[in-house]
């Protein structure tokens, strides 16, 4: 995510050149949205690791659904 964060904030500085408060805020705008899924999910593990019954809620994550 690094990497792509980099490159992102390299084309908004450019598209707004001679603005670069306007370039952070298009930049950080793009990158609130791509890193809300991810948040989610770390919050959702979070919760799983810290249960007290972690070890059979992993199995079951880590699991295919039984059809």
């Amino acid at each position: 995510m690094a990497l792509l964060d980099g490159a992102l904030l390299g084309l908004a500085v450019s598209a707004h050149q001679d603005d670069l408060p306007a370039a952070v805020e298009a930049y950080e705008r793009g990158m609130l949205a791509r890193t809300a899924a991810a948040a989610r999910q770390s919050a959702y593990m979070q919760d799983i690791l810290t249960s007290p019954d972690a070890g059979p809620r992993m199995l079951s994550f880590f699991q295919p659904a039984a059809n």
